[in-house]
């Protein structure tokens, strides 16, 4: 299976006029353009959070149009500048408290994380969040699975550091994972930097900002005025082989 990532767009209403509004835009539009010219096709496409900047309903408006080409194999979750509402809208997801979903028409399950809490841009996972995953996890587990959410549950040096509201609900979510052995990998955005961790006994991939202005951890000298994303294939046992890709 092939999964192409992008997170952290932070796109403004088309009618904004901060600098960095455009070349948000364009750097998003040209990584969607890249990714309908791969062949073969990714499988699915995940964007990781913080979809656009202030959560306002014009933000949303120029996201739609922009990821339209993709729009029936986009999956997405939340990240603390998405406005849950308004994201659901977006995404023809249910108004339930929490934006989790499974996504199970796929060679791997795909089950979507929300980590957020509004307003703060600290991630969370409180117990009835933890419960929902450990049953739908328990409800199939034979099915290797891939989780996808916004905020990595554990510290990275240098920047991002007490990412969570309570450090404990990382403890607690690293204990619901290591329960469930078809968890294969997860994959998050949020610190804006590319890296490869292990935790709860499952393989972890950060990816940076599809906005070049925030993007961390990068070797502008490679790719300067690029916008990038990353590919993911996932073979037959699981295994994850992530390539970065640039966006022409």
């Amino acid at each position: 299976m092939l999964i192409a990532q992008l997170s952290d767009t932070h796109i403004l209403a088309e009618s904004s006029d901060r600098p960095e509004a455009g070349s948000r835009a364009e750097d998003l539009r040209r990584c969607v353009a890249d990714i309908m010219r791969l062949d073969p096709q990714p499988d699915i496409v995940i964007h990781t959070g913080d979809t656009v900047q202030t959560g306002a309903p014009e933000d949303y408006a120029h996201l739609e149009k922009l990821v339209a080409p993709i729009r029936a194999k986009l999956y997405a979750t939340p990240g603390n500048r998405d406005h849950r509402d308004k994201f659901a809208a977006t995404f023809q997801r249910g108004n339930e408290p929490f934006m989790h979903h499974a996504f199970e028409d796929l060679p791997f399950r795909l089950i979507a994380l929300d980590s957020i809490e509004p307003p703060q841009n600290k991630g969370a996972f409180c117990a009835d969040r933890l419960r929902w995953l450990d049953e739908t996890l328990s409800a199939a587990p034979e099915r290797p699975t891939l989780l996808f959410m916004h905020h990595p549950p554990f510290d990275m040096e240098p920047d991002y550091l007490r990412g969570y509201l309570n450090p404990l609900d990382r403890d607690a979510l690293a204990n619901v994972v290591l329960k469930h052995d078809q968890v294969r990998h997860l994959f998050c955005g949020h610190c804006h930097w590319i890296s490869r961790n292990e935790w709860a006994g499952t393989a972890v991939t950060t990816t940076t900002s599809v906005a070049r202005d925030v993007r961390k951890g990068v070797d502008e000298s490679r790719y300067g005025e690029t916008p990038i994303y990353q590919l993911h294939q996932v073979a037959v046992d699981g295994t994850v082989t992530t390539e970065t890709r640039t966006a022409a």
